[in-house]
């Protein structure tokens, strides 16, 4: 990591300020002033603070070549001193890592190096509480100045929130620490003047709008298929193209498909534009969209949507979760459990708490809560927790309002309609919920409650609609609809979901309403549009410890119109020491009345014990009569398993006759696109197909190349760092130009983006290889790495004469910049250079403790990962005194 500042330096190398960077070679150059120079306070170091540690002396005669040199250990005598300037830190409050930025950090008022400027704002960002603390220390503004750290003129800004604060003296307790070997400055700040956030909870001023930019993902393939005398081909395309304009972004879904013996047809999935309502916590959605289901079914619509967006909260309040709440005797450890597993552990003063950011957990389990007093006394309690889809935690509240047209190709007449639902978590145990529906010639309200109790989660709720049907009687119904899930804590059965659906004759929701009035408008047979009675879906799984689990899903629908169906399935999975296997069992009855059986019987077995060992399937499936085997090989290759392949083969029999397939695939994700082709053969037939999938990205610095994105992503920027590769992405790599499409990144959270730089030149240094990224929905995100592009080399420069070289000293390129330290012998290794230049070693004020050295470097090769160069030249003193006019240029020779 470079760790200089980044800062303008006087091109005159003797009045140049170097900063002190605590590379490996002054690590030494440290321990050898402890040991040989016998330093006044062996602790003095380790004990230091930013503005009062003491100044340590060292001994430097054992660091002398000639008995007349002095040596400069002056600027050690503080310890790890920073030098002002803007550094790029990773900023830690209490403990959690928050963000990565530069960070200013200007000079103290006694001139002991510099410690970081806190403004208002950027404190108010991280968490600080300033009402909390006005109402302690009966201050309404932070004072701009401290004993040691005034701000320069050139620090300020005319806006207070801007200005420099001193954290200790505005916030009692607080204490900054910054850590230069790792970049790290960690903030600790007294608990009662943060902010009450909840875990995971990231600012909106943290979220990233992004830039403008445009792409176009694209997913094409095509199939042949020969036998029986027969060829057929088929192709399909498929586009989502986007374009993000400030906070608005507009995408635009449509493929194009293609027969042998028919014509080519495009079909317009959805186009839309969408942006975000941060003090709403919702979306706005123009054009195709979808009505949200968690009151009426959900349908597709073209028009206007404004809805909740629950990934806009923190990840801890997303979902249900009850709100624990006790009282604490004295300073008290709460334990919450659920299932024997600790969910959540926090301390808690004196008198009653108040725990409501627990993370949802499925469809719930009771929590078992612990409360442990300074004295050792505990109490128990339990408290509910079971969760339908409608439950929400208390105060929570999810909207949804639509007005558009209904997306229904198949109707001639698309009628328009408008829709509003709410919910709201009244209490632990309460959430209530309802909705309305108005469409040309459709009335609908929904009303209803999600409880949660110690026997369950229970929903039930209730929808009255009216469908006026042309030139015919109007029909009303209600539709009654109950649910439930329950986590069984001794016997540790889950009920997944358990719902009832009974609907009058007269019921019909919006998108059946269409249908039944669109075929009445142009005489068609209504009885087509199944109108559904009752509907009942049960799913259960049973955890049998170390010896499996079993499993039951069942559903069956009734029509008034027409017969029933029914589904249901058994199962059991367990894992052996080398792989898994599973046995289900179904039975199936159509709405015609026919019944047919289903039996399963599936092993998984890695061939290998390492984490990347081929994995090898087989299935047995039997149905009505019929029966297959197929066994599969796959596995992954590359060192970021980019490759992946799969080879099968199947038998099959039924009806008197035989048939058999074998068939292999493989896919490539490579940087700038996914490649799969496949082929197969059997039973008089052959097979073939090839596809592409990938994404062209636009953005301010240029045109991208990438494998298929998500709604959101990102662009990584890292100037002359071709080759390097994104750990979290893999087969991404940074291209000729230094950069990179993420493919994905969660939205209102922190990513963190890791560069390694393996396959990068070694003339690039990365300033740090991990940034991070808080984009909101459907942007595009810049993400810059700071590199220093320069060549590497390693020097034998002694002194005219043969001297050696002060060891220790820094050397410093024309602009002041310090490339590297004098080791051993006058051995010094430099990064940074450019192709010609000079050197400057200074290890004294006078003139002749300075010398030279000018080099020439070959003409670089470019390759990733080339060694660094090696040459021997001197360093010369006065030039004049040397009788040269000019310092002969060292020669250079690549070890590549």
């Amino acid at each position: 990591m470079k760790c200089s500042p980044r800062r303008q330096s006087p091109a005159n190398v003797s009045e140049y300020a170097d900063p002190f960077c605590l590379k490996p070679v002054s690590a030494v150059v440290l321990f050898v002033f402890a040991v040989l120079g016998g330093a006044q306070s062996a602790n003095a170091l380790a004990a230091e603070s930013d503005e009062t540690v003491a100044a340590v002396q060292f001994d430097s005669t054992f660091l002398r070549t000639d008995p007349k040199q002095t040596v400069d250990v002056s600027r050690f005598a503080r310890g790890n001193m920073v030098e002002p300037g803007v550094y790029n830190v990773d900023l830690w409050v209490n403990d959690i890592r928050v963000a990565r930025q530069d960070v200013r950090f200007v000079a103290t008022r006694n001139g002991n190096g510099s410690q970081a400027c806190f403004s208002r704002k950027m404190l108010t960002t991280l968490g600080v509480d300033f009402a909390k603390v006005g109402a302690d220390t009966g201050t309404k503004a932070p004072s701009h100045e401290s004993d040691e750290a005034t701000v320069s003129k050139d620090a300020q800004t005319s806006a207070d929130a801007d200005e420099c604060v001193d954290l200790a003296a505005i916030v009692p307790g607080a204490t900054s620490d910054f850590d230069f070997s790792e970049q790290k400055l960690t903030l600790s700040v007294p608990q009662k003047y943060m902010r009450n956030a909840a875990r995971g909870y990231v600012p909106p001023e943290m979220w990233q709008t992004g830039v403008n930019a445009g792409f176009l993902s694209y997913n094409a393939n095509t199939y042949r298929t020969s036998g029986a005398g027969m060829e057929s081909t088929q192709s399909y395309l498929g586009l989502n193209a986007g374009v993000n304009i400030g906070a608005w972004h507009f995408r635009h879904q449509s493929s194009v498909s293609q027969e042998t013996g028919r014509g080519t047809q495009f079909d317009n999935i959805a186009t839309y534009v969408q942006r975000d309502i941060a003090a709403l916590k919702s979306q706005v959605t123009l054009g195709d969209g979808y009505t949200t289901g968690e009151v009426f079914d959900s349908v597709q619509f073209r028009g206007a949507q404004i809805a909740t967006d629950d990934r806009m909260l923190p990840e801890s309040l997303r979902g249900y979760a009850p709100v624990v709440r006790g009282t604490a005797e004295s300073n008290a450890r709460v334990t919450i459990r659920q299932n024997g597993q600790v969910l959540y552990e926090t301390s808690v003063s004196p008198g009653p708490f108040e725990i409501n950011d627990l993370y949802a957990t499925g469809y719930g389990g009771n929590l078992d809560v612990t409360v442990t007093e300074a004295d050792g006394r505990t109490k128990t309690f339990t408290v509910p927790f079971a969760a339908v889809s409608q439950s929400l935690r208390p105060g929570t509240t999810r909207f949804s309002v639509t007005a558009g047209q209904l997306r229904n190709d198949s109707l001639e007449e698309k009628p328009n309609f408008a829709q509003f639902t709410v919910q709201r978590g009244l209490t632990n145990l309460v959430t209530a919920y309802g909705g309305a529906v108005a469409a040309n010639g459709y009335l609908a309200a929904n009303g209803g409650a999600a409880l949660n109790t110690k026997f369950g989660a229970f929903s039930a709720d209730i929808t009255a609609a009216q469908t006026q049907i042309p030139d015919q009687a109007s029909q009303r119904g209600t539709s009654l609809r109950i649910g439930y899930s329950k986590f069984i804590d001794p016997t540790d059965t889950n009920i997944a979901v358990a719902a009832y659906r009974y609907s009058t004759a007269g019921f019909l929701n919006l998108a059946d309403a269409a249908s039944v009035r669109d075929l009445a408008m142009r005489g068609g047979d209504m009885d087509s549009v199944f109108r559904q009675r009752n509907r009942f879906q049960i799913t259960v799984n049973q955890n049998l410890k170390n010896h499996g689990t079993v499993f039951l899903s069942a559903s069956s629908q009734q029509y008034w119109n027409h017969g029933n169906d029914m589904f249901y399935q058994a199962g059991y999975s367990n894992s052996f020491k080398y792989g898994t296997y599973s046995v289900t069992a179904g039975r199936t009855r159509e709405a015609n009345g026919t019944m047919s059986n289903q039996f399963m019987v599936s092993t998984t077995l890695p061939l290998g014990k390492s984490t990347r060992a081929p994995l090898l399937s087989t299935n047995l499936s039997s149905s009505g009569g019929n029966s297959s085997l197929q066994t599969n090989l796959s596995g992954s290759l590359g060192d970021a398993n980019q490759y992946s392949y799969n080879a099968y083969g199947t038998y099959g029999s039924g009806n008197g006759s035989h048939t058999g397939n074998t068939g292999v695939s493989g896919a490539w994700r490579a940087p700038f696109a996914e490649m799969t082709a496949s082929a197969s053969a059997g039973s008089g037939s052959k097979q073939v197909s090839a596809g592409m999938s990938g994404t062209v990205v636009a953005h301010p610095g240029g045109v991208t190349f990438s494998q298929t994105v998500g709604d959101t992503f990102g662009i990584v920027e890292a100037p002359g760092a071709a080759g390097g590769s994104v750990t979290s992405s893999p087969g991404v790599k940074l291209n000729s130009r230094g950069f990179a499409v993420v493919p994905y990144l969660t939205p209102y959270g922190v990513n963190v983006v890791d560069i390694d730089p393996k396959g990068s030149s070694t003339d690039v240094e990365f300033q740090s290889t991990s940034e991070q990224a808080v984009p909101r929905l459907g942007s595009v995100v810049m993400i810059k790495y700071k590199t220093v592009n320069g060549r590497a080399a390693l020097i034998h420069a002694p002194q005219l004469g043969g001297k050696a070289l002060p060891f220790g000293v820094d050397v410093v390129d024309n602009n002041g910049r310090t490339v590297g330290v004098v080791a051993q012998d006058s051995r010094i290794f430099a990064r940074g250079l450019e192709d010609q230049g000079a050197l400057f070693v200074k290890w004294g004020s006078a003139a002749s403790e300075t010398c030279r050295i000018d080099y020439v470097l070959p003409k670089s090769t470019g390759k990733a990962g080339a060694a660094y160069l090696s040459f021997e030249g001197h360093c010369i003193g006065n030039l004049k005194t040397a009788g040269l006019d000019a310092a002969p240029a060292v020669s250079a020779e690549s070890l590549n």
